[in-house]
């Protein structure tokens, strides 16, 4: 037995059980026993569970990378329709390929040894061993260019506009689902998206304007108040990004560290990238609060992210 430390009480590590019948929730007590990336999950859920319970809590998710490609749409509606979060942050390419499913099309599996020269001659555009066909973008085209001159033709920010887009959709999609919800959607990336490019499109011949730079007045009215406002925040942190950083400033900036911090990665610190920053380092930029409940996952998104909402559900 090693020995007694005066700072560090070791426990022992144990095995977990399963059983047959078991639930998710079972499953990731059970990962409480065990070491490495298992065990951080179960403390994701620990950290999830008590900004739920918070009251004063305002809860993000923060959004990036290739999650609608590779299949968690329905993941990423579960945390609006079972009130898990109060706003999100996303990537413009989130958005646009959850509307390039609401508009008809589909992505589909491509095996990697399938050559991308040929993907490429049947317009098939590949993101690791999935694939959105070009006509997916044609016909995002054609959806969203019939429904810009039905919304308000002046400046808006990019959470009203997305907002009043999700008014306007015929079918279920996320914008739509939040806007009925009345849940935000901050898109701070929104250009560097095709829907940022057929919002440019069309603002060059309407006065329909989207400025994003206007999210973080908006995140910062919707989140704090007034300087004495004593609303924690928590944040479920996906693929980091953008989303990740654009939640963070606004923490720095209005002195509100976050309070509660659950990140999901596959990227590394060394490079000194955001998205591989862990959350132990945002404290040192007052990003994150030193007392806070934290998790800080390496895994792939389409592996934890479902076991963890799963899990809380």
């Amino acid at each position: 037995m090693p020995k007694k430390s005066s700072s560090h009480k070791l426990k022992v590590v144990k095995h977990a059980n399963i059983w047959k019948n078991m639930t998710v929730a079972d499953l990731l007590k059970e990962y409480k026993k065990i070491g490495f990336s298992g065990k951080e999950l179960a403390k994701a859920r620990d950290v999830m569970k008590a900004m739920l319970e918070d009251k004063d809590c305002i809860k993000f998710a923060t959004l990036a990378g290739a999650l609608i490609p590779g299949g968690l749409k329905k993941v990423i509606y579960s945390l609006i329709e079972n009130d898990l979060v109060d706003a999100l942050i996303v990537t413009g390419s989130i958005l646009t390929h959850d509307l390039i499913e609401a508009f008809g099309e589909a992505h589909f599996h491509a095996p990697l040894k399938v050559p991308d020269y040929e993907l490429q001659k049947q317009e098939l555009n590949r993101i690791y061993n999935v694939v959105v066909p070009t006509k997916g973008y044609r016909d995002l085209e054609d959806g969203l260019q019939a429904i810009f001159p039905k919304l308000p033709q002046e400046t808006m920010s990019a959470a009203r506009f997305l907002h009043e887009l999700g008014k306007q959709m015929p079918v279920n999609c996320l914008v739509k689902i939040t806007a009925e919800k009345n849940i935000p959607i901050f898109c701070p990336s929104l250009p560097d998206s095709i829907l940022g490019f057929q919002i440019w499109m069309f603002s060059n011949l309407h006065k329909l304007k989207v400025n994003p730079s206007l999210d973080q007045q908006d995140l910062l009215d919707f989140t704090w108040k007034s300087d004495d406002d004593q609303t924690r925040v928590g944040a479920l942190i996906v693929a980091g990004g953008v989303p990740k950083h654009f939640l963070a400033l606004a923490a720095q900036i209005a002195g509100k560290s976050l309070n509660y911090a659950v990140q999901i990665t596959m990227d590394r610190p060394e490079h000194g990238g955001v998205s591989g920053a862990s959350i132990s380092e945002a404290v040192s930029w007052g990003k994150v609060d030193e007392k806070a409940k934290t998790a800080n996952i390496i895994a792939d998104a389409t592996i934890a992210l479902p076991l963890l909402i799963a899990s809380l559900l």
